[in-house]
Formats: structure tokens, C-alpha cells, sequence
């Protein structure tokens, strides 16, 4: 296929980094937008300032769009991008599980509002819901039961599924896609780390972070609505990581004689 011109939002961090290797490895253009370009495939861009969105959008073929979590300007920030982006053909956002069910979790909450926004005002857009992300090294400190099952997601599932949207657009313009990997609880994913599961009291995480109190709450009582069988058996493509593959891969980039 013709090489597409992809800007990418948050590029330095874990989903926008995947997708803009992802891109270039499969021959498309990467513009890195940032405050500070210092790559020459950087391109300049802050969210705060709408004109210079306008600019570092002008010419692309997609723009994948993240927002900056927990912050009190996410929605304006989303708004503003989406609103520049207009003339672009195709606009991924990447939000979170379940945040168009009014789950009453504040960063889901601002996340949900951005996608009204883009679904309201964008001719083609898609969205993907991330579960929790995958990680790696040291205790699984979670506030949540030992028997409950957990959605985690691979940043390179991510991105495998943002980069299928921009190359088969018809296929998945229109949609939201929430994204999961694995499902495991908290021991499970402790021993395939080599190391135990802490439960963390919820009035220990509310002290910790009421936000993030508010989403494990939703997980505990409510539960994340997402058929993992189904959604990989849609996208094959992904080549969906389990918790277990993901870790050998991560132990493989881990630099020699860096511990977890």
C-alpha cells in the first residue's frame, strides 16, 4: 500500500512510542509532534495552543490522538485537537475501557467527553479503549481481591490495532474497539513476574490517588464489559500478546545487568 503520513501525539510516551515504531517499521511517514522537536521527524505541536496544531496536522493522512491523563485541561486539550484535525481523513483516539459507559471513574469520565466530541464533529474517526496496561519487575500492588480478573493490554497490541485502523480505515472507521490482551488476577500475574501480590486496602489507595481508587472500585463492583475471545478472533492481525509472552519479550530488551 501507498505509505501514509501519520502525526502522532504523545509519542515519548508508551502508547504513542509504539505506534510511531510500529508505523515506521511497516514504511509509513511519522511526524512526532511535540513542544520541542529535536528529531527531524519531529514535528512541532502543543495542545494548549490550537494554530499550532493546525500546522503540525496540515497534509497528514491520520492523526493518532492521545490526551494528557489526569489533567484538568484533557478535555479542552482533546477538543482543540479534534477540532483542528478536521481536515484530516482519519483520526484514532485512544481512550479507555468502558469510559463511554459513564462509569463515574473521572479520568474515563474526560476521556468519554473527548469521544463525543470527536464522534459529534469528525467525518472518521475510530476510538480504542485500552485495558490497564502490562508491566514488568517488582510486586503486583493492586487494590483489588486475589480471585478477580484483571484485563491488561500489550502497548504493542495497542498500536498493532491503531496502525490497522489507518491502513484499513473502512474496516474499522466508525468504531470503538476496547482493548484487552489477557485477563488474569493479581497472584496470577505475581507469579509469572517471579514475585508476590500485595493488596492494597481501598482507603490506602484513596489516599494514594482517589482517581485511580475510583477505577479499581469500578473494576471490583461493576467489571470491565469486554468478550476477549471475540475481539481477538475479529483482529487476528494484532497478534494479541498473553501477560506471559509479553514478559519474556520485555526480559529480552531489559539491558544487560539491569535488574527489574
Amino acid at each position: 500500500m501507498k505509505p501514509l503520513t501519520i502525526v502522532v501525539t504523545g509519542s515519548t510516551g508508551t502508547q504513542g512510542s509504539a505506534v510511531a515504531r510500529l508505523l515506521t517499521e511497516r514504511g509509513h511517514h511519522v511526524r512526532r509532534m511535540t513542544r520541542n522537536p529535536a528529531a527531524p521527524t519531529d514535528v512541532h505541536g502543543d495542545l494548549d495552543v490550537p494554530s499550532s496544531l493546525r500546522d503540525a496536522f496540515a497534509g497528514a493522512d491520520g492523526v493518532f490522538l492521545m490526551t494528557p491523563l489526569n489533567s484538568e485541561n484533557e478535555v479542552a486539550r482533546g477538543k482543540a485537537a479534534v477540532d483542528a484535525a478536521r481536515h484530516v481523513p482519519h483520526v484514532v483516539f485512544t481512550s479507555a475501557t468502558n469510559a463511554d459507559r459513564g462509569t463515574g471513574i473521572p479520568h474515563f469520565d474526560t476521556k468519554a467527553e473527548v469521544e463525543r466530541h470527536l464522534t459529534a464533529c469528525h467525518p472518521h474517526w475510530t476510538i480504542l479503549g485500552p485495558a490497564a496496561f502490562m508491566a514488568a519487575g517488582g510486586p503486583v500492588t493492586l487494590p483489588i481481591p486475589p480471585d478477580l480478573k484483571l484485563h491488561v493490554v500489550a502497548p504493542e497490541d495497542i498500536a498493532a490495532t491503531a496502525v490497522l485502523a489507518f491502513e484499513q480505515p473502512d474496516r474499522l472507521r466508525h468504531r470503538r474497539v476496547d482493548l484487552a490482551s489477557d485477563v488474569l488476577t493479581g497472584p496470577e500475574m505475581a507469579a509469572l513476574r517471579g514475585t508476590e501480590f500485595v493488596q492494597v486496602s481501598p482507603e490506602q489507595a484513596e489516599r494514594y490517588n482517589p482517581d485511580l481508587a475510583a477505577m479499581f472500585r469500578y473494576f471490583t463492583e461493576t467489571g470491565l464489559d469486554l468478550d476477549l475471545p471475540a475481539l481477538h478472533a475479529e483482529f487476528p492481525e494484532v497478534g494479541w500478546h498473553t501477560y506471559a509472552a509479553w514478559l519474556a519479550r520485555a526480559e529480552q530488551r531489559r539491558p544487560p545487568g539491569r535488574g527489574a
